[in-house]
């Protein structure tokens, strides 16, 4: 026993070695060796040498003069986006739009769309909040989703207005690759109706090669969507069932 846990002291030190300043180790232990682990990270806390975020996750302090440097806001959204390796979630809402420069307003909450639920926390001084994506999406689908979100929230973007962000997001889509656009196509059919018709509305207008039959088929011709000031944005609103 004496062994094991030496063995597992001397693993957390290798892993302590290998994190840079503020990056976060994220430990995830069950069964007979949790306590070991748990009691060799307790003792790197009290040296000074990892930090405690919450349960499970620690992170390298950086010392500076007046004290430690907490994680980046980038360390802290990889902590929930990734699992093993594999992507499962990503940034969106208010601070992606401010990132993109869709808003300049600086959100109180970082929003993290994730496959599953968790409950809002604040970690190191950054409040969280998550979002359900109920459907499979891969790390390849982060920028099409991403593009999608906006379009759903393209109302409640604050401190800027609908006509002002589209012409932005119409020049992210223009960094698409064939694929994405194809992809950005079928992930619309997860999203509500208004969004897929203000999609395919784009689409029509700025990608004339596109294939848009998919999103028209998919709305139903007795709905209309209000958006104020579109015609000067899209070809055909009657078309996409604005008013």
């Amino acid at each position: 026993m004496m062994a094991a846990s030496a063995s597992i002291a001397s693993t957390v030190q290798r892993q302590v070695a290998a994190l840079g300043d503020g990056q976060i180790l994220t430990i995830k232990v069950e069964g007979q060796t949790e306590v070991a682990y748990f009691r060799a990270l307790s003792r790197m806390v009290k040296a000074g040498k990892l930090a405690r975020l919450e349960k499970g996750k620690y992170y390298k302090p950086k010392k500076l003069r007046f004290g430690a440097l907490r994680p980046s806001e980038t360390e802290i959204i990889k902590t929930f986006t990734q699992r093993g390796g594999k992507t499962v979630g990503y940034l969106t809402g208010n601070a992606l739009y401010n990132q993109w420069g869709l808003t300049t307003q600086v959100p109180n909450k970082i929003t993290i769309a994730r496959h599953s639920r968790l409950p809002e926390k604040e970690i190191s001084g950054y409040k969280i909040k998550f979002t359900v994506r109920p459907f499979p999406f891969k790390e390849f689908d982060i920028p099409m989703l991403q593009l999608l979100d906006a379009l759903a929230d393209i109302q409640q973007i604050p401190d800027t207005s609908p006509l002002t962000v589209i012409p932005l997001l119409v020049a992210k889509m223009k960094e698409l690759q064939p694929s994405q656009l194809n992809r950005l196509t079928q992930l619309a059919l997860e999203y509500p109706p208004s969004t897929r018709a203000l999609l395919g509305a784009l689409l029509e207008t700025h990608f004339p090669k596109q294939k848009i039959e998919l999103l028209q088929t998919s709305l139903n011709p007795l709905t209309r969507y209000q958006f104020a000031g579109i015609e000067a944005l899209v070809l055909n609103k009657s078309k996409w069932h604005f008013k």
